[in-house]
C-alpha cells in the first residue's frame, strides 16, 4: 500500500494523495515515470499528471512540521474551517518556488478551493498572505481551545500529572450522586492494601499509621490519584463543569452566574509553598491574578499527593483545576475576585498556549 501522507509533505492535496494511493502510485514512482507515463499507464489527467510531477521537485516538508501543522488545524482549511470540502493542501504562503521555505511558519493548511484563491491574481478573490496568516493563528487558537475544553470536560489527564485531590469533597459527591462510591479500575486493589475501606472511601487512619511518614502521601502512591481522576470522570457525565478561564476573560458578567457551579481552569496558576510537611493539615493556595480578575484555590496541604509535587509548589506552574466556584465578589479597585475549592489539581495534557502567534513562529524558526 502506498503512503499517501507522504504525498503530503511534498504539497501534494490529500484528495489527489488519495487518488494516487489508490492507483499504486507513490513518490520514487512519480519521479521515475514521465508525465505521459502517469496518465496513459495510471489513467491520471494531464493537470493532475503536471502537478504530481511539479510536486515531487521540491524538499519535502518533514514529517514532524506537517503532523503538528495537520492537528493544530484540526486536518481542515484554516479559511472556511472546512465547509469548502474536507480535502486539504500544506500551503506556502511565500511561493516555494521563491523562498524553498518549508518551517512551520511558512505553511498553512488549506483546501483546494482557497489554496487556488491564494494563488490567484485577482484583488477580490484572492488571499493575501496576511490575510492566510491570520487566519491561520486565529483558527489554531480556537481548535487549541476547543481542544483544551474538550479534555478538560473528559478528565483528560495522566495518573502521574495529578498534583492534589480533595478525597473527601470528591467522595462526597459520588455519595450526594449516585448514593455510594462507584468501582473503578483501582479500587478492588486499594481495598485489598487497605487503602480504602470495602465502601471504597479513604482510610485515612490506616495510611497514617501504616504507610505515611511526615506528611500524608509521602509513601509510594498505589494509583490512588487514577482512582479519584475515575470518579471526578463518573461525576463528569452528571455534572456540568464550566470554563472557569473563558469565564474570567469575559468579565463580571460571566463569572457571577459561577457561583455554586464546578468548573475547570487551565493556565498559569502561582502558590506559596505549604512549607515543612507535618502530620497536621496545612493549607496550600494556588492564585491566577490578573489587572481586572483575581482567582483563589484553596485546599488542605495533606492532599498534595507526592513529594515532587509539594515540590512544585512555592512557583508559577500551568495547571488544569476543577474545582467548586464559592465566591464572586467585586474588590478593591473595581478587580473580581473568585474564590474556589479544588477538587483535583493536575498538570494538563492539553492546554491553550497564549504566546503571541508572531513569537511562536519565531521560536519555531529559531
Amino acid at each position: 500500500m502506498v503512503d499517501d501522507a507522504r504525498l503530503l509533505q511534498y504539497g501534494v492535496s490529500s484528495s489527489l494523495a488519495e487518488e494516487a494511493q489508490s492507483r499504486g502510485v507513490g513518490v520514487s514512482r512519480i519521479r521515475a515515470l514521465s508525465k505521459r507515463d502517469l496518465v496513459e499507464r495510471y489513467g491520471f489527467d494531464a493537470a493532475k499528471a503536471a502537478e504530481l510531477k511539479k510536486c515531487i521537485q521540491r524538499q519535502p516538508i518533514n514529517g514532524d512540521v506537517l503532523d503538528v501543522l495537520l492537528a493544530r488545524s484540526n486536518h481542515v482549511c484554516c479559511v472556511c474551517k472546512g465547509t469548502k470540502g474536507s480535502g486539504v493542501i500544506a500551503h506556502h504562503i511565500q511561493e516555494y518556488e521563491h523562498s524553498q521555505d518549508n518551517s512551520y511558519g511558512n505553511l498553512a493548511v488549506l483546501c483546494p478551493s482557497d489554496h487556488d484563491r491564494a494563488h490567484s491574481k485577482g484583488l477580490t478573490l484572492g488571499l493575501t498572505q496576511q490575510q492566510i496568516l491570520k487566519a491561520k493563528d486565529d483558527w489554531e487558537r480556537t481548535v487549541e481551545n476547543e481542544n483544551a475544553r474538550r479534555a478538560a470536560q473528559a478528565v483528560d489527564v495522566d495518573e502521574d500529572g495529578i498534583d492534589y485531590v480533595n478525597i473527601k469533597r470528591i467522595e462526597d459527591m459520588c455519595l450526594n450522586r449516585f448514593g455510594s462510591i462507584p468501582a473503578t479500575t483501582i479500587s478492588t486493589q486499594l481495598v485489598r492494601t487497605g487503602i480504602l475501606r470495602p465502601n471504597f472511601t479513604f482510610d485515612e487512619r490506616f495510611v497514617r499509621e501504616n504507610l505515611s511518614g511526615s506528611f500524608l502521601f509521602d509513601y509510594i502512591n498505589s494509583s490512588e490519584t487514577d482512582h479519584y481522576r475515575q470518579l471526578l470522570t463518573r461525576l463528569s457525565e452528571h455534572e456540568r463543569f464550566e470554563d472557569l478561564d473563558a469565564a474570567a476573560r469575559s468579565g463580571v458578567r460571566k463569572l457571577c452566574p459561577l457561583e455554586g457551579q464546578y468548573t475547570f481552569f487551565i493556565g498559569s496558576v502561582s502558590s506559596k509553598h505549604p512549607g515543612k510537611p507535618t502530620r497536621h493539615s496545612a493549607p496550600v493556595t494556588w492564585r491566577h491574578k490578573t489587572s481586572k480578575v483575581e482567582i483563589t484555590w484553596d485546599g488542605d496541604a495533606k492532599y498534595l499527593m507526592s513529594q515532587s509535587s509539594r515540590n512544585r509548589q512555592g512557583r508559577t506552574n500551568r495547571y488544569l483545576i476543577y474545582s467548586l466556584v464559592r465566591t464572586v465578589l467585586k474588590g478593591d479597585g473595581g478587580r473580581v475576585e473568585v474564590t474556589c475549592s479544588p477538587l483535583l489539581v493536575a498538570q494538563p495534557k492539553s492546554y491553550v498556549d497564549r504566546t503571541p502567534a508572531i513569537a511562536w513562529r519565531r521560536r519555531i524558526a529559531d
